[in-house]
């Protein structure tokens, strides 16, 4: 009978004890320390803040608009972080869009962006995976919001320059 039971433990550690010893450790070992996150985000605040316009402008071949130069060139906008926009103060809360982080200029990006939306330039981002874009050959560009899950292309505003005049509002805790 202790056998039995001697062998009934050992299986049910076999088979359950040791896939979750090794799914714990492999979460451990993969996590990000406190020294590599905080790395990342300044790496990333360093690319936010040292455009690489040439390299964009040849992907697209066309110069980049003067009123998203502009934008990369404030640098208290660029790194303003989790708010939210709107083009009127009296419209609703839930009606204002979020945006989680403007995202550096690089083409890099560029290249790497979402199927179907190759020929834009995502300048922020939900932190969704969502993206605010604009068609980098006109002048004064649309804004639109593309949904990485449907693939959506969604008009926000009909130029840069007056979308970057509306409010912001700081998003809630």
């Amino acid at each position: 009978m202790t056998d039995t039971i001697i062998a009934i433990i050992v299986i049910v550690v076999v088979f359950l004890g040791l896939p979750v010893g090794f799914l714990v450790l492999r979460d451990r070992l993969s996590q990000p320390t406190m020294e590599q996150m905080e790395e990342s985000a300044r790496q990333f605040n360093e690319r936010l803040q040292t455009s690489d316009f040439a390299a964009l402008e040849a992907h697209f071949g066309c110069p980049l608009p003067d009123c998203v130069r502009a934008l990369y060139a404030n640098a208290e906008e660029l790194m303003r972080r989790r708010f939210e926009v709107a083009p009127s103060a009296d419209l609703p809360e839930e009606e204002r869009l979020f945006i989680a982080f403007y995202q550096p200029a690089y083409a890099i990006a560029a290249k790497e962006s979402w199927p179907g939306i190759e020929k834009y330039f995502a300048f922020a981002n939900d932190g969704f995976g969502n993206e605010y874009i604009i068609d980098p050959r006109e002048l004064d560009p649309a804004i639109l919001f593309h949904d990485h899950e449907d693939g959506e292309i969604m008009p926000i505003c009909s130029h840069f320059t007056e979308f970057m005049r509306w409010p912001r509002f700081k998003e809630k805790e």
